[in-house]
């Protein structure tokens, strides 16, 4: 874990270019991409760890869905949008029940924060191949949220 935390360090972007270049380098390196999603390190990792992530196949980001799907509860976290474009590509038939159980945990919770992050969620109706996958039921609840972010909050 020390050498994961050397790398943390090198892909902050307070570093010069050419050090997190190097730490996107090893970074792609790492078998275990857990270590990559919201990692533990400070959030100004988080897009070249995005990044990285980012450029993977759906395959090979099919067993982290569940991580990725929790990033995009805060679009404002550094590498949220990144993971969102990706995720807007994501094979529909692969992301549908981790999209499902992500949205069903958000709407769950049955407050502001479940608000919010289904507002994020509906941005994945960009995916026609996930959205062709979904029930009717579910596509309607997130187009209430689709573009209409916050139309829920009461003033």
């Amino acid at each position: 874990m020390n050498n994961m935390q050397n790398i943390y360090e090198m892909l902050d972007w307070k570093n010069p270019s050419e050090i997190q270049v190097e730490g996107m380098r090893l970074a792609k390196e790492i078998s275990d991409l857990s270590l990559l999603i919201l990692p533990p390190a400070a959030p100004s990792v988080w897009e070249c760890c995005a990044q990285i992530l980012c450029e993977k196949t759906d395959l090979v980001l099919e067993p982290y869905l569940d991580r990725l799907l929790e990033w995009l509860q805060d679009l404002n976290w550094p590498g949220a949008l990144l993971i969102l474009d990706r995720l807007k590509i994501f094979s529909g038939k692969k992301l549908k029940t981790p999209f499902i159980n992500c949205f069903t945990y958000a709407s769950n919770l049955n407050n502001e924060e479940g608000l919010m992050w289904l507002d994020y969620l509906s941005e994945l109706l960009d995916n026609e191949q996930l959205k062709a996958e979904l029930s009717r039921e579910i596509i309607e609840k997130l187009q209430d949220h689709y573009k209409n972010w916050g139309f829920w909050y009461d003033e």
